[in-house]
């Protein structure tokens, strides 16, 4: 990627595999920075009035996996994976629109760490995450 082209990072993060299923949009990339947003669909809540831990943790993922790669400088033929999260869940998100925003803290040879917050309709922090991921350069051919 030699810049930032939003719509084809977007299909790229999020619109395979998981990230499909999700349903989560981007709304604003920057080098370092992301910003997701996931509209709330009933089959992403606990069978209650509350969106799933476990959503909130995808998102948060998905986030900082996306800040993680928004560097133009990625070299074709890199790949990752999440090496380390933590998440602290602060409050219930009920029926709500949550949007969740990355801000890359220290990118260093093969560790990116991103900050996420995540934040409902009404601005209320909902969840805070620190994603460590792991970026490989691309395999040289020998």
């Amino acid at each position: 990627m030699t810049e930032l082209d939003m719509a084809a990072f977007e299909a790229r993060m999020l619109d395979q595999g998981f990230g499909k299923v999700l349903g989560a949009r981007m709304t604003s990339l920057a080098p370092g920075h992301v910003t997701l947003r996931l509209p709330f669909r009933p089959e992403l809540g606990r069978g209650d009035e509350l969106v799933h831990g476990g959503v909130i943790a995808a998102l948060i993922d998905k986030a900082g996996t996306a800040a993680a790669w928004s560097y133009p400088d990625i070299g074709k033929g890199a790949r990752g994976a999440t090496a380390a999260m933590n998440i602290n869940f602060l409050e219930g998100a009920a029926h709500a629109d949550l949007t969740a925003t990355a801000q890359v803290l220290r990118r260093g040879g093969a560790l990116t760490v991103a900050d996420v917050d995540v934040t409902d309709d009404d601005n209320r922090l909902i969840a805070k995450g620190v994603v460590t991921y792991r970026l490989s350069k691309p395999k040289s051919a020998a």
